[in-house]
């Protein structure tokens, strides 16, 4: 074969790779799908989104009395049993200084007080009297009722006057107690700091604060010994049992999810996911 035909050939040859390679490059490179069967099937929405968990229904305990609670018996993660064990112990706060007015106010309150029961037993006194003056007129009443003497209306009468001076004697003993109680207050509020031997005689320095409910601690408020007022908390307490978990969800998605909807709980720390319930 001639050198000329030899090149000629080499010359068309590379011409047609070259249209090929150009034709190549400007054709359409094929798209990767994703294949898939199509069959029927229930359509499910899901809204997606982060929830926090936390406990249902947590317990504030806090302090009944003014005082100081001493440091707490209890610690975080604790258990806890209803109306037995002991999670705070409270001291009553002392009696405050009276000034001289305050003093002399409550001084007369407890002379009147004094006064008072003096003359309920003045009272309770008479009663018992006119009860045994009626008591007897009741026998005389009867014997002549017996013979004949007086009517049937005036024994009535007579037994009637017993019932009624009854009836008074118990009211002027109640009258009394009353006048004594409200001397022993009087007296309360004169008790001061100074006051010692009243302050040592109770019988309990200390409350003693009990569980509402079984459970486990879950913060302590009030650590150390410390002065408190009534309603200040001092712990908290809760059931980790009872859990529940709250998503916040925009408004256009909060309509479409309803109480008692299926759903499921992922990425909580376990290999399978959780079946839940919307409560609200």
């Amino acid at each position: 074969m001639n050198v000329p035909w030899i090149k000629r050939l080499t010359g068309g040859a590379l011409l047609l790779a070259a249209a090929g390679l150009f034709v190549y490059a400007l054709l359409p490179q094929p798209v990767l799908v994703d294949v898939e069967t199509v069959s029927r099937g229930e359509l499910r929405v899901t809204v997606d989104e982060e929830g926090e968990t936390r406990i249902r229904e947590i317990y504030v305990v806090s302090s009944p009395i003014d005082g100081k609670v001493l440091r707490s018996p209890r610690e975080v993660g604790d258990a806890v049993k209803k109306d037995e064990t002991i999670v705070a112990i409270i001291e009553p706060a002392e009696p405050s200084f009276l000034d001289v007015r305050r003093r002399r106010e409550l001084e007369a309150a407890v002379a009147a007080a004094r006064a008072a029961v003096r003359l309920a037993e003045s009272e309770v006194r008479r009663a018992k009297s006119e009860l045994k003056f009626a008591e007897k007129d009741l026998a005389r009443t009867r014997a002549l009722a017996e013979r004949g003497t007086v009517s049937q209306r005036t024994l009535e009468k007579a037994e009637l006057e017993v019932e009624v001076r009854r009836a008074a004697l118990a009211e002027a003993i109640a009258t009394l107690e009353l006048r004594e109680k409200e001397l022993e207050s009087a007296k309360a509020r004169l008790i001061g700091p100074q006051d010692r031997d009243v302050i040592a005689s109770e019988e309990s320095c200390c409350i003693e604060v009990r569980a509402p409910i079984d459970g486990v601690v879950l913060r302590i408020d009030r650590e150390s010994e410390q002065v408190v007022k009534a309603g200040d908390p001092l712990l908290q307490i809760g059931d980790p049992r009872d859990l529940e978990i709250v998503v916040d969800l925009l408004s256009t998605d909060a309509v479409k999810v309803k109480p008692g909807a299926d759903a499921v709980v992922e990425g909580w720390g376990g290999r399978e996911p959780l079946r839940a319930r919307v409560r609200r």
